[in-house]
């Protein structure tokens, strides 16, 4: 088993990077493109973002199935890119809330499932390279997140000095980095090898194991995505701390994330993924609890810390566990994950506006912390699949 990545693996985790700096670069700031850019109701961020998320979703799970067929992962790829690239090209140029609802939805739509089909490349690699394909499953969430901190304080950035028509100028030139990364990260001729799904009853292949496992990242997703986006409001309205006070806390969080992400790879060796994500649940359930208590920016920072131990260890094993239910099917589960945390972010931005207009604020924190006691419980549902699961993880590698 190699130890130290090649040079292939290395242009894999390059890709992941440039592939998410372009998409971070552009996706947070789209809300705030239709309210200010063009000018519309926030109803109408709703109506993109539902056309996205679907198109992202359906697109997700019909490449990792072409994938699972054998379909060259190249094309695949280079498919997503080319649509980043019309769609941050047409936005440069045209800017319209009906070009970006009928052609700029389109082209994101379809960009998206880059993620998830880069994930699968790596894990196809490792498996064929005989790298480790936890460790490297955190090399690659390592990537995506380090890319995920450089880019919105980017485009942000740009908007407040040069606009938004800038910004989707930079977003397409990032776009073509990616793809000249993409032209020598993936060989012309690399296929998923064939492989027979294992899909007896409760099975490790089977469709119920897999859903479950998607299940438990789709909680973890929500706890995230619903204190993301009440937290602002939470600390500035309700407890009174200053406005730099989010900020301070997002960026704790994520200087704490990157090493609880390869922290977690090296733990899953010794007690295994799932025990991972339940010390990351039972964190981010008391997490969430002390964050209802908070009083004080130092608290605060405190807390956040913990905020990136838990979301770290998720991050680092969430993908690999939901790939070790796969039975063969590589390219399925990978989207099937990818998708619980666009599902999840959908259904979290959703439903935080409808429990702080009924409740408040510090309802949506223990709301967080409901989400994160679910996700606990659905992860013992995968209880003994665990021997099966290990067995054919160990001869995949």
């Amino acid at each position: 088993m190699a130890v130290r990545p090649d040079r292939q693996s290395l242009l894999i985790l390059m890709l992941v990077f440039m592939g998410g700096l372009s998409a971070s670069s552009l996706v947070p700031m789209m809300s705030l493109f239709i309210v200010e850019g063009l000018g519309r109701e926030p109803w109408h961020v709703s109506i993109y973002s539902g056309i996205v998320i679907a198109l992202t979703m359906t697109v997700n799970r019909l490449f990792g199935e072409r994938i699972d067929r054998g379909t060259n992962v190249r094309q695949l790829l280079l498919v997503s890119i080319v649509c980043f690239l019309a769609g941050t090209t047409s936005l440069a140029f045209v800017q319209s809330y009906v070009l970006l609802v009928t052609g700029g939805a389109l082209f994101l739509g379809l960009s998206n499932a880059a993620l998830s089909t880069t994930f699968t490349y790596g894990r196809l690699h490792a498996e064929q390279s005989g790298l480790d394909t936890t460790i490297f499953n955190s090399w690659l969430r390592i990537a995506a997140s380090l890319a995920w901190m450089i880019g919105p304080a980017l485009s942000f950035t740009i908007i407040g000095i040069w606009g938004f028509q800038t910004t989707f100028i930079v977003s397409a030139i990032l776009g073509l980095v990616w793809l000249a990364v993409w032209n020598f990260a993936v060989p012309k001729d690399f296929r998923s090898p064939p492989r027979q799904a294992k899909t007896e009853k409760g099975g490790l292949g089977s469709d119920r194991l897999l859903l479950i496992a998607a299940a438990a990242c789709l909680f973890f997703s929500l706890t995230n995505s619903l204190y993301i986006m009440a937290m602002p409001l939470f600390f500035v309205q309700e407890v009174g701390l200053p406005y730099y006070a989010p900020g301070l806390s997002f960026s704790t969080k994520c200087f704490v994330e990157v090493p609880a992400i390869f922290a977690a790879g090296l733990l899953a060796k010794r007690i295994g993924e799932r025990n991972v994500l339940y010390i990351a649940a039972i964190i981010a359930v008391a997490t969430f609890m002390a964050i209802s208590e908070i009083r004080t920016v130092p608290q605060m920072i405190a807390i956040a810390a913990f905020e990136g131990l838990y979301y770290g260890l998720f991050a680092g094993v969430g993908i690999t566990f939901v790939q070790s239910f796969s039975g063969g099917r590589t390219g399925r589960a990978t989207s099937m994950y990818v998708n619980s945390l666009f599902l999840g972010g959908a259904i979290g931005g959703i439903s935080m506006g409808f429990v702080a207009t009924g409740f408040d604020y510090r309802a949506v924190v223990f709301v967080s912390a409901g989400f994160a006691f679910c996700a606990l419980l659905t992860l013992f549902a995968t209880r003994g699949a665990d021997s099966r699961r290990d067995a054919t993880v160990t001869g995949t590698r």
